[in-house]
């Protein structure tokens, strides 16, 4: 198994949930309003200065889930590149 690790724009959430509804992942963790900062988008601190907000989703599925989502997520990089999106790939030794 793997955990796959979003973070993105909240604008653009629908765009995300879709890409996994064409993926059909359904069981997901949600962090909401997530601040920080990238190298491409820029701050995202939820303030006058730097206003807007990230969200994240922790999607523990089966390896071979992965590969399909990885590509939307490239898909929705190259469509929204000032938007943000990130996705990280970590392997899941043991789930209880």
């Amino acid at each position: 198994m793997k955990a796959l690790m979003l973070i993105y724009n909240a604008a653009i959430e629908s765009m995300v949930k879709e890409c996994m509804r064409e993926c059909n992942l359904k069981s997901f963790t949600k962090f909401p309003r997530i601040q920080g900062a990238g190298k491409s988008a820029g701050p995202r601190l939820d303030t006058h200065v730097w206003p807007g907000i990230n969200n994240g989703l922790f999607i523990v599925t089966e390896d071979e889930n992965i590969p399909e989502m990885l590509e939307k997520v490239k898909r929705l990089k190259k469509e929204h590149p000032r938007d943000g999106v990130k996705a990280y790939v970590l392997p899941v030794e043991e789930s209880v």
